[in-house]
């Protein structure tokens, strides 16, 4: 668009005024604005500006798909969005002339100027538009007027197609009938628009305006249902992106609604700057990934979260008799980490391939997990993926006091050293005393001299980047746990269970049968997969560092504990210092497992409670 043959210095000066104290807060803002406002008003030269700058707005833009497009999701569908913005940041998209994103560009030519005119308030805002000789305008009106209400019919036809999507139909049956809303809602708009745009002399009828506002409202709470039987259904990526982009429609519907009937009733004032401040925002992070990603996922971050909640509840002991099993439980635990140990060195002495050896370590140790979830077993290490989000979820609650969510962060931590002495107390000494026993008695050593060196030395916590490694497997351990949540969310979402039990090759099998193959997926697929994840991560990491060639390793403290034991069991000849400093390394190892593990998931769980990571440190700090 060509800005050659207009002059529009005034507004531009005022953009640039009005930038130097954008930082401050809103009330300082508003104050240090209003006095450069009604500084113009002695400046005759500003307000021909401002309403010329108007009519060239009115005159020469195309706003239907400003108002239809800007700020709303496209129906290409979450994972193309992605790339288109992408891409757009490579190489922006060809935009006709006549768009209003080069109006925009041209006067808040700066990505954060959006953020300050949120700042601004209704009186300054009203101050500034009685700078604009309305007179001026009125032979334009009616052209603004057509393209409200094409942007509304198109917005409403759009919305009308997400009402009947598939996806939501599953989920909701009955919204696919003849007195579906979205229907309604069609036809409603389409009679009250196109009536008025016959005729714009009409006055609003409003009784017509009325039934568009129940259509609008039925399917607002259509889909504000949908969302809310989350914990019921479940949810998914697509769903929640249909979710968001039917709530920015109706956003957009009702705020284009109110502008077009400003001319009858209401203050144009408050709906302008409204419109205004989305359009501009819109402009400004049409392309960013982040942000977007963040406003699509947080829907399903929560479900998952709420799953993994569900399950932290049971690695909490809230009694004696619940820290008693707790305890039981870790000493099974810590078994079946000394077969895992035993047979990860038998493996390793097959002198296999880097990538096949690590596959091999990564299904031992996924197979070894799945069989301690599955015989109800603990590893001390997985409760803090969990529990941040049990802790997220009483924070959530606002039911909840500081001193109750205090009380359950002190249950929590008292459960997880309970888990952790339980695993080492037969982990440590069991791994010990096999390894003497074989020399004694079989004359075989687990590890020769070089061996049992290099396995101390890589618990050293300063000769090896052991403690760096053991935030690594606190990041495995949390996507662990993200994994669990993920997978019985989509259980839920996609009715395994029910699939299950009508699958045709089952047929053959009782009722009774397929209930109980069906229930225990139910209750174990998320389980099964996120322990599979975890172990192959932590199996394969260090077989995948040394192919790369990157310092990439794992430690975790019950299996350095075990490769500590079976060192000292050997009887070779180290020194009381070394033992006694690898010793506190695989300690500060567990440490930096659960308090890195713990920490991620807890900000993660925050997050998706709408919490950025800063509040979410913040209200740890409360809690401790």
């Amino acid at each position: 668009m060509d800005f050659s043959g207009y002059n529009f210095s005034q507004l531009k000066l005022l953009v640039k005024q009005t930038r130097a104290f954008a930082a401050m807060e809103a009330d300082e803002f508003n104050v240090a604005f209003k006095k450069i406002i009604l500084e113009k008003t002695q400046n005759k030269e500003f307000d021909d500006q401002f309403t010329d700058f108007s009519f060239f707005l009115l005159e020469n833009v195309f706003f239907v798909n400003a108002f239809t497009d800007y700020g709303i999701n496209s129906n290409r569908g979450f994972f193309p969005e992605m790339a288109r913005r992408l891409k757009h940041k490579i190489l922006p998209a060809n935009i006709p002339d006549n768009e209003l994103v080069h109006v925009i560009n041209y006067l808040f030519n700066k990505r954060s100027d959006y953020i300050w005119l949120q700042k601004i308030n209704y009186e300054n805002w009203s101050l500034l538009f009685d700078r604009i000789n309305l007179s001026q305008l009125e032979s334009h009106s009616a052209k603004l007027a057509n393209q409200i209400c094409n942007a509304i019919i198109v917005l409403c036809h759009r919305l009308t197609t997400m009402g009947i999507d598939p996806y939501l139909v599953s989920k909701m049956p009955e919204i696919d009938d003849n007195d579906s809303p979205f229907f309604e809602l069609n036809h409603q708009v389409s009679v009250f628009v196109k009536k008025h745009q016959a005729d714009s002399s009409l006055s609003i009828d409003y009784a017509e305006l009325n039934l568009v506002l129940h259509s609008i409202n039925r399917c607002e709470l259509l889909f504000k249902s949908l969302q809310s039987k989350k914990d019921e259904i479940g949810t998914s990526l697509h769903l929640t992106f249909l979710l968001k982009r039917a709530e920015q429609h109706i956003s957009r519907v009702k705020l284009l609604l109110r502008l077009y009937l400003t001319k009858e009733y209401g203050d144009k004032t408050q709906v302008v700057s409204q419109l205004l401040i989305e359009l501009v925002k819109a402009i400004h992070t049409k392309n960013r990934v982040k942000s977007f990603v963040k406003e699509n996922t947080q829907l399903l971050a929560y479900r998952i979260v709420s799953h993994t909640s569900e399950k932290g509840e049971h690695y909490i002991g809230f009694s004696k008799n619940e820290n008693y099993k707790l305890f039981r439980s870790a000493l099974g635990g810590g078994l079946v980490v000394v077969f895992l140990v035993y047979i990860k060195h038998w493996i390793h002495d097959w002198h296999l391939s880097l990538f096949f050896e690590g596959l091999l370590f990564g299904l031992n140790y996924g197979l070894g997990f799945v069989l301690m979830h599955l015989l109800h077993l603990t590893l001390a290490t997985k409760q803090p993926a969990m529990t941040a989000s049990y802790i997220a979820e009483n924070i959530g609650n606002s039911n909840v006091s500081n001193i109750k969510s205090w009380m359950v962060f002190k249950q929590i931590l008292r459960s997880q050293f309970i888990s952790l002495i339980g695993n080492l107390v037969i982990v440590l000494p069991l791994c010990f005393l096999s390894s003497w026993l074989l020399i004694h008695y079989f004359d075989h050593s687990v590890f020769d001299p070089t061996e049992a060196k290099a396995q101390m030395y890589s618990n050293h916590p300063f000769y090896s980047g052991s403690l760096i490694y053991a935030c690594f497997t606190g990041v495995f351990l949390s996507l662990s746990g993200i994994i669990i949540g993920y997978f019985d969310n989509k259980v839920v979402y996609s009715e395994i269970s029910a699939r299950i039990i009508k699958h045709p090759k089952l047929a053959n099998y009782g009722l009774a049968k397929r209930k109980g193959i069906a229930a225990f997926f139910e209750r174990n697929l998320g389980a099964i997969v996120g322990n599979l994840f975890l172990g192959f991560c932590l199996g394969m990491a260090g077989n995948i560092g040394k192919f790369i060639g990157i310092p990439l390793d794992i430690r975790h403290i019950t299996i350095s504990a075990g490769n500590f034991g079976i060192a000292l069991g050997g009887q070779y000849d180290f020194g009381f210092s070394l033992i006694l400093t690898v010793f506190v390394g695989v300690l500060l190892i567990g440490i930096v497992n659960i308090a890195s593990s713990f920490l991620i998931s807890f900000v993660m769980a925050c997050q998706s409670r709408g919490l950025s990571w800063k509040q979410s440190l913040k209200v740890l700090m409360g809690i401790t």
